[in-house]
């Protein structure tokens, strides 16, 4: 949305009435999140080394492999009596601690790349690794080969275990790495336990290792969860800081992403990382999309926060084109270049919807609001919002689901929130899920949603309380400073505090800070929570958003704030 149409919206919704002229922003203050990774600035150097070399510690192995700190899921290997591990591929000078020794990490030169804080993976595993849709004994990888010279097709190795050092394997196999598929590669790993934390890596037939990955299994007798909640992450709008934050969390379950996971341009109000020339390609077709898709990988801190957790994704209107051909190949993209199950049942690849079991504590649902817009008709005529196979599989789903909880993930605000609730023109269609909520008694119910780039927390009711909602604003997309300018501190206060007023089911809002949310899930309440980083630069902490709890059966949030967490995890 550009700057003058959100100006025209919001004067003609009348949310600037009633301000505090004096009133601030909220700000829990910051959390140190370790060695800030983002400038030259920091402690003197025992010792420099670069990007994706072999790194040879002699005799820091001798009591033990020491513990490297100030690079997620980053160990040393024993060799002898020297601890050796391979430098990070980073993409600016980074810090890493090893007991008293202090290592600074340089990027590669050159740096291939013309976007700021892009730098590519180590070795032919330039893009990473990453897992997902996981249930209680299996999960899926992902990772892409890079070839250094033309062939037909590589076999890869794949190996699974319960420990960082690969020494306790549960599970190997091979997979094939095609330009079908773009190079990339999905294996379903079955057999494995549930509530179990698990390492992966690939291997090319050269012998050349990806990065390690870790995943997690689903819980079927979970007492706590944690899930991490995502969108709008673009990657010239801002720096990827909130995902750095996220792979630095060791307790978390999940990775929920809700759609505008890339982007396919530049907003003029956010030219903030972008190409010297200022082009940068509007992806159009397949070729275009892939290409776009190995860029954001070129990023570290997304590479980092999907080799960190399983993720649980959607895509929305600029992860690909819904009235093209073949989405403008941008659905076949984002299956390969993500850890997605493939449909069930034969399904077409368009079939994005599905649900995760997490025992008797929670299901968790992705529901495609985007893709199936206005393609079915309600009884009476008005537009469905999510088709009548999509509307009969949640409605089935919900109804048959006995956990605790109910997680709806969607691209799209559900409750009323003037002109940014994305279900405004489907009033008949939100009115009749409400409808089926309140009718079938199914409570207990939290709604994750994304899209509009800033922060609500919101109760969602039809003729009865269903539950709560949290928009978990934008990785870095541009929210209302961005899109009003920084001298409208003010004005913008006053958008909210006339939000609130008009609009009792309106929790809180927070309107120009960026990063993620946090769902603490346990039986008797649930905790939403955000988390803001900086977006303009790279920066190694964050700061508390706030927080609010819905206690089971109220179906709505407390409207008591819920301090701080005492650690992050």
């Amino acid at each position: 949305m550009r700057r003058l149409t959100l100006l025209v919206v919001l004067l003609a919704c009348g949310c600037g009435d009633g301000a505090d002229p004096d009133a601030g922003p909220r700000d829990a203050g910051p959390r140190d999140a370790g060695t800030d990774a983002g400038t030259d600035a920091g402690p003197t150097p025992d010792r420099v080394v670069t990007a994706c070399d072999e790194v040879v510690l002699e005799g820091a192995a001798a009591a033990g492999v020491p513990a490297l700190e100030g690079w997620p899921l980053l160990f040393a290997e024993a060799r002898g009596a020297d601890a050796v591990f391979r430098a990070p591929a980073v993409a600016r000078p980074t810090f890493l601690t090893v007991g008293e020794t202090v290592l600074r990490v340089d990027p590669r030169a050159p740096d291939a790349f013309d976007v700021p804080g892009l730098a590519a993976d180590c070795g032919s595993f330039q893009h990473g690794v990453a897992s997902g849709d996981p249930r209680a004994d299996g999960v899926v990888l992902w990772t892409r080969w890079t070839p250094d010279e033309p062939v037909a097709s590589a076999t890869l190795e794949w190996t699974v275990a319960t420990d960082p050092a690969l020494a306790s394997v549960v599970a190997s196999g091979t997979a094939e790495a095609t330009p079908d598929a773009d190079w990339t590669v999905r294996v379903a790993v079955d057999g494995l336990s549930p509530s179990t934390t698990y390492y992966y890596r690939f291997a090319d037939p050269d012998g050349t290792a990806s990065a390690l990955g870790r995943t997690r299994t689903a819980a079927v007798d979970a007492t706590h969860l944690r899930f991490a909640v995502a969108s709008c992450s673009s990657l010239y709008s801002g720096w990827f800081n909130a995902y750095r934050r996220i792979a630095e969390r060791d307790g978390l379950d999940l990775v929920i992403h809700l759609g505008d996971y890339i982007y396919d341009f530049v907003d003029e109000d956010e030219p903030v990382r972008v190409p010297p020339s200022g082009e940068v390609e509007d992806p159009s077709d397949l070729a275009g999309h892939r290409r776009r898709h190995a860029q954001y990988l070129a990023d570290p801190d997304l590479r980092l926060a999907r080799r960190a957790h399983p993720w649980f994704l959607l895509w929305d209107n600029h992860d690909l084109v819904r009235g093209a051909p073949s989405f403008g190949g941008g659905a076949q993209a984002f299956r390969e270049w993500n850890p997605i199950r493939p449909p069930a049942d034969g399904a077409p690849p368009e079939v994005l919807y599905r649900r995760l079991s997490y025992g008797a504590l929670a299901d968790v649902f992705a529901v495609d609001m985007y893709l199936f817009q206005g393609r079915d008709t309600l009884p009476g005529g008005a537009p469905s919002a999510l088709g009548d196979a999509q509307y009969a599989w949640l409605t089935g789903e919900l109804g048959a689901s006995t956990a605790t909880w109910r997680i709806l993930g969607m691209q799209k605000v559900f409750a009323p929130l003037g002109p940014f609730s994305g279900w405004n023109d489907f009033e008949g269609a939100r009115d009749r899920l409400l409808a089926f909520f309140v009718d079938e008694g199914i409570g207990d119910n939290l709604f994750l949603t994304g899209d509009s780039h800033f922060t609500a927390f919101m109760d969602v009711a039809g003729d009865g309380p269903v539950g709560g909602e949290l928009l978990a604003s934008s990785i870095s997309r541009g929210n209302f400073d961005e899109q009003l300018g920084e001298d409208s501190a003010r004005f913008i206060e006053s958008i909210r505090d006339g939000y609130l007023r008009d609009n009792p089911h309106h929790v809180d809002l927070e309107l120009t800070s960026h990063g993620y949310g946090l769902v603490d899930v346990r039986s008797e309440r649930l905790v939403a929570e955000m988390w803001y980083s900086p977006i303009r630069g790279p920066a190694g902490a964050e700061r508390f958003g706030g927080a609010y709890a819905i206690e089971r059966g109220a179906n709505r949030y407390d409207r008591t704030r819920v301090d701080a967490p005492t650690a992050p995890d």
